[in-house]
């Protein structure tokens, strides 16, 4: 008889769905997982919101902004990757907050997510159409809107296979238009341009590398720093993304750890080094960069091309662009739906939602979580752009919580291990210092949460819909997390009664096949492709 709190991988894995659990298919390669993991990271956010985040913080102001999120979003990710190669399973860290903390929590951070991912679909949505917009002024937005849909629909009705080679083919556009505005930003700067105009650091001069908010002074520049936080959270996007697709991924405890060991560097190198250049070919004060278009026209990169004299970019950056809100908003589907899939597993949802069709795709799961995409055409005749920014902050705060659990998940977990005499040298993955990293991430993110509306309290700027905006999702989650409580009558689980077995015996064998060169097959091209990216 099992004893009373214990939770095991039975439980948490396969539930009382055995006939669902084979339907999945372990479809998603290492290729597959290396461009999800660097196109849900490379958002529409890096290519439009960045300027405004220039405007506010000035480009040394923006640049801090953007490392400080980045050392952040690569602790969140190297701790999902530890705990993720540990128990991979579909749903990823709401099922290990089930698992290792409290159904409880596992169900509201499960729910909090999904509507956050299915309604953030209408915004990506919206920014597409807006995007077209750019050069078919004449076509109702809704006839794209409607082809988009569709085309989003196909790729999570498909199989996922069908949706990794997506995600491919849009993380190379992502990564060939970034390497080519920086090189592009780069020789610009450097007076390569057509008016051969060296530009140098004059602009962090002249108007200046740090702007003031609310207030003069050096409080003004740290509460502008401060207010771009969200802006960088919201550009790095869901980097969850890899951890929510564990059972459909070949060989996760190799493949999932490699691609989120990667993640500083790409941080650094797609992020940091463009804020960087972007902040160097155009001034803060520029009042192009505080005009939100939705289109091209309001990227910085666009807006110092167009001065420079360069013509052909702006239809690049909105082709690529495009393409990646339309990416995005098939990742939120994929997300979505993974997630409800794991809520169903852990009998925190129906277990309708875990039915796969012949292509291994949970169907009623993607159904549900494709029903709020027709929400976007109630706004085909209002500004495209206003709803996508008002959607940007909503979305940005429930999944920063979803990184305090993630935090604290993995703070219960680290502890159980240690608890129970049981040595982290086990792991497929032991992520760096921690836990450390687990806790210095989850506390900053719990500050930029808790602090993110502030400055809606300041005298003149109070109004109720920017409170909501902030502060709604904090509401939310509280709520379902009380009703979970006393409707699965949730406790915490004692560190001693969470069960690894399951687990460190699907570990040891792992192990002994990976020795036996069971899964080391791969070409040497792709062993050197996959050490870079």
């Amino acid at each position: 008889m099992k004893e009373e709190g214990v939770v095991s991988r039975s439980d948490v894995e396969m539930g009382s769905n055995e006939d669902f659990q084979e339907e999945l298919k372990r479809n998603l390669g290492a290729r597959h997982i290396n461009m999800i993991a660097i196109a849900g990271m490379i958002g529409t956010g890096l290519f439009l919101s960045s300027g405004n985040t220039i405007a506010l913080a000035g480009p040394a102001g923006a640049w801090l902004a953007y490392i400080f999120m980045g050392f952040v979003t690569a602790g969140i990710s190297y701790t999902t990757g530890e705990i993720t190669a540990f128990m991979p399973v579909t749903g990823g860290f709401v099922r290990h907050a089930t698992a290792f903390v409290e159904p409880a929590l596992g169900a509201a951070t499960g729910w909090n997510f999904w509507y956050t991912m299915a309604i953030s679909v209408p915004a990506e949505l919206s920014a597409a159409a807006t995007l077209v917009q750019f050069w078919d002024s004449t076509t109702n937005p809704a006839v794209w809107i409607t082809v988009f849909l569709v085309v989003i629909v196909i790729l999570n009705f498909c199989g996922v296979k069908l949706y990794g080679e997506s995600e491919v083919i849009f993380a190379s556009m992502k990564i060939a238009l970034i390497i080519g505005l920086i090189l592009a930003g780069l020789i610009v700067d450097l007076g390569g341009g057509p008016n051969h105009e060296r530009i140098g650091f004059r602009y962090w001069r002249n108007p200046g590398a740090f702007n003031e908010y609310l207030v003069s002074g050096n409080t003004g520049r740290f509460l502008a720093f401060w207010s771009s936080l969200i802006s960088a959270a919201f550009s790095y996007g869901n980097i969850q993304v890899v951890a929510l697709s564990g059972t459909e991924t070949s060989n996760p405890r190799k493949i999932i750890p490699d691609a989120t060991k990667k993640t500083f560097y790409r941080v650094f190198f797609f992020y940091v080094l463009s804020i960087l250049i972007v902040g160097m070919i155009v001034p803060y004060d520029s009042k192009a960069l505080s005009k939100s278009t939705g289109t091209a026209d309001s990227s910085p990169f666009v807006i110092a091309f167009q001065a420079a004299g360069i013509k052909v970019l702006p239809s690049i950056i909105n082709a690529v662009v495009c393409t990646s809100a339309i990416s995005s908003g098939s990742a939120c589907i994929f997300l979505a739906s993974r997630t409800l899939y794991g809520l169903s597993a852990d009998g925190h949802a129906p277990k309708i939602f875990m039915r796969c069709n012949r292509f291994g795709t949970p169907w009623y799961a993607v159904a549900l979580s494709v029903l709020p995409s027709p929400l976007v055409y109630m706004v085909v005749n209002n500004e495209a752009s206003v709803v996508f920014g008002w959607f940007v902050n909503i979305t940005t705060i429930a999944g920063l919580i979803g990184w305090v659990v993630i935090g604290v998940t993995y703070l219960r977990f680290y502890y159980a291990l240690k608890k129970q005499g049981i040595s982290r040298e086990a792991l497929p993955y032991k992520s760096p210092l921690q836990p450390y990293v687990a806790y210095v991430t989850t506390l900053i993110v719990f500050l930029i949460i808790f602090f993110s509306g502030y400055a809606v309290f300041f005298p003149g700027n109070f109004t109720a819909s920017g409170f909501l905006t902030y502060y709604i999702n904090i509401a939310i989650f509280a709520v379902l997390y009380i009703f979970f409580k006393f409707f699965l009558k949730s406790k915490i689980i004692p560190l001693e009664h969470i069960d690894f077995s399951g687990e460190l015996e699907s570990i040891q064998a792992w192990k002994e096949s990976e020795e036996s060169g069971k899964f080391s097959d791969e070409k040497i091209w792709m062993k050197v492709y996959h050490k870079i990216f």
